[in-house]
């Protein structure tokens, strides 16, 4: 994040991005992601409700297999069933839920459900494809909700910002020091200062000291105050912009 001192004043969609606003944006994408699925799993779930066959298949192999997500070890469980379809016999293997995998021993039989135009598109637990639709709806919904939360959050955050810059009283505070906060991967860095009256405030974060440099301990900065009191600095919201003169027009 660069020094803004002598700008340029960002606008707002530039603010949001240096207050945080990167956080909805990313919401946002899992929200269409998330839609995206739960509209192609219950499209598929009322293929199979309108279309699909039933009848009984014959669990012919059960596996586990062990793999590592997220930093740590999981198992999935799958199944191969074999059942006869449109005058043919097909043989299926598919990830499976655990408790549909305890309940599904070699040689048993369970219901399943096919297409007659793709008889290896099954459903090994009748109903499942529908249930997760609904289940990835209500997922996208949440982070939908979560994503406005978050974006009206940090765009008042922005909202603020440019207000103070435009409207908000102009003082000079004095620089105590550099605020170091290290994270698990990174280190963070932030110009500390006390105004006329004692009351601190901070500068907003960036991941090297190198733009605090030229602002050590003593140095008066120019702030600008928001309207719940926040001192906003100008190294990161950008100089107020100075209106022109306008000349006068003399009187004939």
């Amino acid at each position: 994040m660069s020094d803004l001192t002598n700008g340029p004043s960002p606008g707002f969609w530039r603010m949001l991005r240096r207050t945080g606003g990167i956080l909805p944006v990313f919401l946002a994408v899992f929200t269409v992601i998330f839609s995206l699925i739960s509209m192609n799993e219950m499209r598929n779930g009322l293929a199979f409700a309108s279309r699909g066959v039933e009848t009984t298949g014959e669990v012919i192999d059960r596996q586990q297999q062990r793999v590592r997500r997220d930093d740590r070890w999981q198992i999935d469980y799958y199944l191969t069933m074999r059942f006869e379809a449109m005058d043919e016999v097909v043989e299926v293997r598919q990830e499976v839920r655990q408790y549909v995998y305890d309940t599904s021993d070699i040689g048993s039989l369970r219901d399943v459900r096919y297409l007659p135009e793709a008889p290896r598109r099954v459903e090994f637990d009748i109903g499942e494809t529908m249930r997760d639709g609904r289940t990835m709806r209500w997922v996208s919904l949440a982070i939908g909700i979560a994503t406005l939360g978050v974006l009206w959050w940090k765009g008042s955050k922005a909202v603020d910002a440019i207000r103070a810059r435009k409207f908000g009283a102009v003082e000079h505070v004095t620089v105590t020091g550099l605020r170091k906060a290290r994270h698990k991967s990174s280190t963070a860095y932030a110009l500390e200062w006390v105004d006329s009256e004692g009351r601190a405030g901070n500068s907003m974060t960036r991941g090297a000291r190198a733009p605090f440099e030229a602002y050590p301990v003593g140095t008066q900065v120019e702030v600008f105050r928001g309207v719940a009191g926040r001192m906003w600095w100008v190294g990161d919201v950008g100089p107020r912009k100075v209106a022109t003169t306008v000349p006068s027009v003399s009187k004939r």
